[in-house]
């Protein structure tokens, strides 16, 4: 009798091996395009918040502008407007970075609008933080 596997033996153990690091590959890119989303959402957060206190120096010129977003009166400032004015610290070379595509976020445009007595605002993600 002999001793050992057959072709027929080894082919299907790799082919099960090779089905198994396909399901565990694509499993880890989810998770990390995931986390990356996630901590996209925490930045766009942080922007938004640090926008807010940033336009308290503005609120006069706020509730009286001329300018609408969503019915409420609004102004359009930049992210870099917040590191310029230390609102916010930079990553690395002065800029944001986004970390789902490594791009600067600096001309990122943020609205902020004065509704129902309060100071809000907004910055576009494509529908990424919507469940955020």
């Amino acid at each position: 009798m002999k001793k050992g596997f057959t072709l027929i033996e080894i082919l299907c153990v790799i082919l099960i091996i090779s089905i198994i690091t396909t399901m565990a590959i694509g499993g880890v890119l989810n998770f990390t395009k995931n986390n990356k989303e996630n901590l996209y959402c925490a930045r766009i957060k942080a922007l938004e918040s640090a926008a807010i206190d940033y336009s308290k120096k503005f609120e006069l010129d706020l509730k009286n502008s001329q300018v609408y977003y969503n019915g409420y009166p609004s102004l359009s400032i930049t992210v870099a407007d917040l590191i310029a004015n230390k609102n916010i610290t930079p990553d690395q070379d002065n800029q944001i970075i986004n970390p789902i595509d490594n791009t600067s976020m600096n001309d990122e445009e943020i609205i902020i609008y004065y509704a129902n007595n309060n100071i809000k605002a907004h910055i576009e993600t494509n529908n990424i933080c919507e469940n955020s």
